[in-house]
């Protein structure tokens, strides 16, 4: 309970730097860190937490999809805050997920961030093979377009960024009703072609205790340090490099 507490104290924190260094940032919040497998109501209280920190000042809040064990209690926390008057909060929906077309069809309305996921569940509920996860992920991509949803495409696949592109210009969709996510430092090649072409482009990027507010203010200064913090990062995560 009180690691979950301070997590979220976490979350407040960036919050703050975000409008105090002028950012345009929104969090992302993972339900397991803020106590949903300790218990749900503890959870709800430390994301609803973040999100008074974030309205105020019009952030958005996207709640994390993690393991096939947290799906519904996720997307049951996501509509219980959508109902109670919360408009900038939106789920994650994995596309590796056999449910995840009819998740999608659920979410009419929302702003829905679209993954292809990558924790590994029973072959019972996941599609292992790429070809079958592309076609969910095409196939969820296009119930969300077509449910009104603000889609928040997640994918480093040029494939799927190439279809997803079509499957804008199909429906004729302005730059407000998409954007494309990406990883800090990974395929910046792809995202300097898409925002060159018009498009939104949001950059995922890991934070924590002691470099965060750091990393924060180098981005500002130089977008084109972020290349070195993710090799940091990748540095200390992944032994011997």
């Amino acid at each position: 309970s009180f690691e979950a507490e301070a997590i979220a104290g976490e979350y407040v924190a960036a919050l703050e730097a975000f409008e105090r260094d002028g950012l345009d940032a929104n969090v992302s919040v993972k339900p397991t860190g803020l106590g949903l497998k300790l218990d749900y109501d503890l959870c709800k209280r430390n994301v609803e937490r973040v999100i008074a920190a974030a309205e105020p000042t019009n952030r958005f809040v996207r709640i994390d999809m993690e393991d096939s064990t947290t799906t519904d209690d996720t997307l049951r926390l996501f509509r219980e805050l959508r109902d109670e008057g919360h408009g900038r909060v939106g789920p994650v929906l994995q596309a590796s997920l056999k449910r995840t077309v009819a998740d999608s069809e659920s979410l009419a309305g929302a702003s829905v961030r679209l993954c292809k996921g990558i924790y590994v569940e029973p072959e019972s509920i996941q599609f292992r093979d790429d070809g079958a996860v592309r076609t969910s992920f095409v196939r969820a991509l296009e119930t969300l377009l077509d449910g009104d949803c603000y889609a928040a495409i997640a994918t480093h696949d040029e494939w799927l960024v190439d279809r997803a592109l079509e499957l804008v210009r199909e429906r004729s969709l302005t730059p407000e009703k998409y954007e494309f996510q990406m990883l800090l430092g990974i395929r910046a090649e792809l995202g300097d072609r898409l925002v060159a072409e018009g498009h939104r482009l949001r950059i995922y990027v890991p934070y924590g205790r002691q470099w965060y507010e750091y990393s924060l203010r180098r981005l500002k200064e130089n977008p084109k340090v972020a290349g070195y913090i993710a090799a940091d990062t990748l540095g200390r995560l992944v032994p011997g490099r």
